[in-house]
């Protein structure tokens, strides 16, 4: 609550209506009461509203951009990135969105953007692993590879994007390049406002100062691609915590777009490979990034098998309670990035084969029983081979060896077939019901 209070003084804008008790915000003609604080990351705020005149709940993403460290371009992107993939069953699509100029003498070219989301009640993934820790429950299988297939088909709208072509065609094209548009002249005005303000400020300084940060285009990476043609992107973030829990707990919902980037990237010098492990230091979640954006190597190619590399250890992180190098930089006292680098992890009942995962289960006795009583706690996980083998094969180290997006359907698709149903008994926070089809 604090730092809720913290915000709201330190970030006033013309849009935001203080009252004693009630704070509300509007956005564009929509009048917001605020809630509470959902969760908070660098220049950004997340909070629960309540629209005044339906009482529909919303989730209200806050970006405050301090001349010069944060561009609207870069804070709109993800908004660019909705617009143009919407309608999609299982992608997040923004609800509206606002810029507004915050009243900051001290920084006269600083913005606010305001994002407004659907609110999911469930939560995402992440809640439902935590859930489950405490509450010694695991997700139902069948029900859990129902939900990764729709992630998987997420990730495909966006690795196969044709320029006009699905989900939204033309139309959603145009709502993108708009907002991209719109994040342009807010920038151009913010400019406008700093050089109107700080005259003493030298030219040439204030030059390299006001250049928009353009961090992996979104429809501008497009021009010079034809109609029908493909322009993959990566998701670049894959992780429990950008995958939300549809109300009925049967569908999976992917967010977060703002790490969008625009593939394949040849690294074509030593620069741009810096430039691009930075890139995904600031914006890939540590667990779940590939080794290729730890280590980039000039002559390489960065494409979307980064997304399979963290589809594998976000479903294997909701089997096992967390990512599988995480649990083994744990388990053995090293570095995670090592672990990530020499493909050193396993399943909990298996022992670890560096370069590919864990393949061999730990040796039993002829009553079944583990040597040793840490071998009796893990001696089973209950995790079915077909499930594993999603897991190894996403987990290659070396990015060509991975399957891409179709292959990853078809794998997911081969082993929810296969797999009895569930007899329930998840948690509460876990999938409610019996497992049927993603929307679509």
């Amino acid at each position: 609550m604090s730092q809720y209070l913290m915000d709201l003084l330190a970030g006033p804008t013309n849009c935001m209506c203080c009252f004693p008790g009630s704070p509300q915000l509007r956005i564009n003609s929509r009048r917001f009461k605020l809630l509470r604080l959902l969760g908070e990351g660098g220049f950004s705020y997340v909070y629960l509203v309540q629209e005044t005149s339906t009482s529909a709940l919303y989730a209200l993403k806050k970006i405050r951009c301090p001349f010069g460290q944060e561009s609207v371009s870069l804070a709109l992107k993800e908004v660019e990135a909705y617009a143009l993939f919407s309608p999609h069953p299982n992608i997040i699509h923004a609800v509206d969105h606002a810029v507004e100029s915050a009243n900051d003498k001290s920084d006269p070219g600083s913005k606010t953007v305001y994002i407004l989301l659907p609110y999911y009640s469930r939560g995402n993934l992440q809640d439902a692993i935590n859930a489950n820790l405490v509450n010694h429950t695991k997700f139902p299988e069948r029900r859990l590879m129902v939900l990764f297939l729709g992630v998987a088909r997420a990730l495909k709208a966006m690795h196969q994007y044709r320029v006009k072509g699905a989900p939204g065609g033309e139309g959603a094209r145009q709502r993108a390049k708009s907002v991209r548009a719109e994040a342009e002249e807010a920038d151009k005005d913010a400019v406008r406002r700093a050089k109107t303000r700080r005259k003493d400020v030298d030219a040439d300084e204030e030059d390299v100062e006001q250049e928009p940060l353009m961090n992996g285009e979104v429809t501008r990476s497009q021009e010079g691609v034809g109609d029908g043609e493909l322009r993959a992107y990566a998701h670049r973030d894959v992780k429990p915590g950008n995958i939300m829990l549809s109300d009925s707990g049967t569908s999976p919902i992917l967010m977060d777009l703002g790490s969008l980037a625009p593939s394949p990237t040849h690294i074509t010098s030593r620069a741009l490979a810096l430039a691009t492990q930075d890139t995904a230091a600031e914006h890939s979640t540590l667990p779940y990034r590939a080794p290729e954006l730890f280590d980039t190597k000039t002559g390489t190619v960065i494409d979307t098998k980064t997304d399979i590399w963290s589809f594998g250890c976000t479903l294997f992180a909701c089997l096992v309670g967390k990512s599988p190098f995480e649990m083994r930089s744990e388990e053995t006292g090293g570095s995670l990035s090592i672990c990530v680098l020499g493909g050193d992890w396993r399943f909990p009942d298996e022992e670890s084969t560096a370069s590919g995962g864990g393949r061999r289960k730990k040796t039993k006795d002829a009553k079944g029983k583990g040597k040793g009583k840490e071998d009796d706690d893990v001696a089973d996980s209950g995790i079915s081979d077909g499930v594993r083998e999603v897991v190894r094969r996403c987990l290659r180290v070396e990015a060509g060896e991975r399957p891409d997006v179709d292959e990853v359907i078809e794998m997911v698709e081969k082993v929810v077939a296969e797999l009895p149903e569930d007899d329930g008994g998840d948690g509460e926070r876990s999938p409610s019901r019996p497992a049927g089809s993603v929307e679509e």
